[in-house]
């Protein structure tokens, strides 16, 4: 009988005990988690770097810097080869968010859809028309085009990987 209620003290004891175990476990998921969130933020921190630099340096808003800098990405990687896109964006953190931060535009409208009329050398014209299409959509002036693409080339000349600035500027030969 004695061996029964200590059996039942250590059981209840356990069973109580259990609670603060699951918080422990939460607490060291919890931990994980936010590991996982200062990596996100020190990637964002970056792309923020050259977001930042296009708002302070054009006074443009967070959704224009980051629409206009995707709108570029999306001509560079039209323009280039899959490899050579690829080794652009790696030198650019959050490529696919910047990308993803283009405004979506109708290929028939603006002066992109009349290019598209216009047969071979219209075509060829078109990538860097939408990119002027995409700025007018988010509220950004035709002429801070060449003035970001230059801030987005001098932030891959210090932070990108050797020829990155040289494949963007070949990837947006048409605004240029």
């Amino acid at each position: 009988m004695k061996h029964s209620i200590t059996l039942a003290i250590l059981f209840s004891t356990c069973i109580m005990a259990a609670p603060t175990s699951a918080g422990w476990l939460d607490n060291l998921a919890g931990t994980q988690s936010k590991t996982e969130k200062v990596v996100a933020t020190a990637n964002a921190t970056q792309s923020n770097e050259l977001v930042g630099n296009v708002m302070s340096q054009l006074g443009l808003n967070q959704t224009q810097a980051e629409g206009g800098l995707g709108s570029l990405l999306g001509l560079a990687q039209s323009s280039l080869g899959s490899n050579d896109y690829s080794q652009l964006a790696a030198s650019i953190p959050n490529a696919d968010s910047l990308l993803a931060a283009a405004p979506k535009l109708n290929a028939n409208s603006g002066v992109s859809g009349l290019l598209s009329k216009a047969g071979d050398l219209g075509s060829s014209l078109q990538g860097g028309a939408m990119v002027l299409d995409a700025f007018e959509k988010l509220g950004i002036s035709q002429e801070l085009a060449i003035p970001m693409i230059n801030i987005a080339k001098s932030y891959l000349e210090t932070n990108g990987t050797e020829g990155t600035s040289d494949l963007l500027m070949k990837g947006l030969n048409s605004l240029l």
